[in-house]
C-alpha cells in the first residue's frame, strides 16, 4: 500500500458504491493485490491483461483497444500517464509530481526517460489534470504554462484505519519513518544522522524504526543490506519490511515523533497519518511540506544536511509533546477528495 495506491483505493471506496447505476472497468496489466479485493463489487469489472506485457506497451498500444471494445465513455488515468494517441473520450489524469525535472537523480533511468518523453504528451492529451498539491500544479505551470488552466488541486484525505488490535514488538521509545528504500526517500541519510546522534549520546534509549519495502538504486540495495547488519541493529535501528496495514497503523500510534526526510514528494500522505495520531513531525524543508505541516509544532530540515538531521534527533529526544494546535482533521477527508473528482468525471 503506497501513497498513490491508497489515494486511488480510498476514492474508489467512496465513488463505486454511490454510483451503482454505472459500470466501472478497472484496467490493469498486473493482478490486483488482495488488499484491494473489497473494491470489486457488483458494478465493477477487472480487465486483467492475460499476457505479461510491459507497462508502456500496455498503456499505449493495448489499453486503447480494450477501452474501445468495452464501450468505455470516460477514462481516468491514475498513474500519471495517458496513451500517446489522444483518446476519443474525455480523459483525466492524476499528477503526483514532476520528478523527472525536479529530482531526476532519484529516478530509475527507464522511468526517467518514460516520463521525460511522455509527460508533455500526457499533459496535452488530458482534459483535466488532478494535481495532488499546489506545488505540483505550480511545477506543471512552470513546465508547460499553456496547460495550467487544466490543473485542479485535489488533495488526498486521511482517516484512521479500521484494523484489529495486534501485538507488536516495537521498541519502547522510538522515532518512525516510512517509505520505499529508494533514492528519493533519503532514508540512508536519516540512518547516518541517527548513528551520529547515538555516537554523541551513547546512553540514549531511543530507537529508529524504518517501515517500508525494498526499492531500487543505491538505497534499494546498499541500504537494504546495511539495515541487516547486526552492528546497525545494535544501535537501535530496526527495519520492518512490507508491514501490513494494522502494523503500520499501530506504529503511527506508538511512535514518539515521525521523520520524513524525502528529497522530493508529490504530496506526503504519511505526514497526514502521523498528524492524525497527534504526532509531531520532522520533515524535509521542501515546498510541498509547507502545505501540510504546522510551523508551530513541526520542524523543517534541509534534506541533504546530515548534521541538522542529527540535531533534530537531539531536539526530539527530550520530553514527548503532542501537537499544538491540534491537527484539523475535518479539512483533510477522503470524502472531499472524492467529491472533487466526481464533479469532473461525472
Amino acid at each position: 500500500m503506497t501513497g498513490n495506491s491508497r489515494y486511488l483505493a480510498e476514492v474508489l471506496r467512496i465513488i463505486l458504491p454511490k454510483h451503482k447505476n454505472k459500470e466501472f472497468f478497472l484496467y490493469t496489466n498486473k493482478p490486483i493485490h488482495p488488499v484491494f479485493q473489497d473494491l470489486l463489487i457488483s458494478n465493477t469489472k477487472v480487465v486483467l491483461e492475460p499476457k505479461n506485457i510491459p507497462g508502456p506497451i500496455y498503456l499505449n498500444f493495448i489499453l486503447p483497444k480494450r477501452l474501445k471494445q468495452d464501450g468505455v465513455e470516460v477514462f481516468w488515468g491514475t498513474i500519471q500517464m495517458l496513451p500517446f494517441r489522444k483518446l476519443p473520450i474525455p480523459s483525466y489524469v492524476n499528477y503526483h509530481d514532476l520528478n523527472f525535472i525536479s529530482a531526476p537523480e532519484t529516478m530509475a533511468k527507464w522511468n526517467y526517460w518514460q516520463h521525460k518523453l511522455l509527460s508533455p504528451i500526457t499533459l496535452k492529451n488530458a482534459d483535466k489534470i488532478f494535481c495532488l498539491s499546489k506545488n505540483t500544479k505550480e511545477e506543471i505551470a512552470a513546465f508547460r504554462p499553456e496547460y495550467q488552466k487544466k490543473c485542479l488541486v485535489v488533495y488526498p484525505g486521511v482517516s484512521k484505519q479500521k484494523t484489529k488490535k495486534i501485538k507488536t514488538n516495537f521498541p519502547k521509545d522510538f522515532f518512525l519513518t516510512v517509505g520505499t528504500l529508494e533514492p528519493r526517500k533519503n532514508i540512508n541519510r536519516l540512518v547516518d544522522a541517527f548513528l551520529d546522534f547515538k555516537t554523541k549520546y551513547p546512553k540514549d534509549k531511543h530507537s529508529l524504526l524504518i517501515m517500508g519495502r525494498r526499492g531500487w538504486g543505491e538505497e534499494g540495495e546498499f541500504l537494504y543490506q546495511k539495515l541487516k547488519d547486526s552492528k546497525i541493529k545494535s544501535k537501535g535501528i530496526q527495519f520492518l519490511e512490507n508491514p501490513d496495514e494494522a502494523t503500520l497503523a499501530e506504529a503511527f500510534k506508538q511512535c514518539k515523533v515521525f521523520f520524513f526526510p524525502s528529497l522530493h514528494e508529490g504530496f506526503g500522505l504519511p505526514l497526514l497519518e502521523a498528524m492524525l495520531e497527534d504526532k509531531r513531525c520532522v520533515a524535509s524543508d521542501i515546498p510541498v511540506f509547507k502545505e501540510i505541516l504546522s510551523d508551530k509544532c513541526d520542524i523543517y530540515v534541509p534534506p541533504k544536511d546530515t548534521k541538522l538531521w542529527t540535531n533534530s534527533f537531539e531536539l526530539m529526544s527530550g520530553t514527548k509533546k503532542t501537537r499544538s494546535p491540534k491537527f484539523p482533521a475535518k479539512q483533510w477527508t477522503w470524502e472531499e477528495t472524492a467529491k472533487k473528482i466526481e464533479e469532473v468525471i461525472f
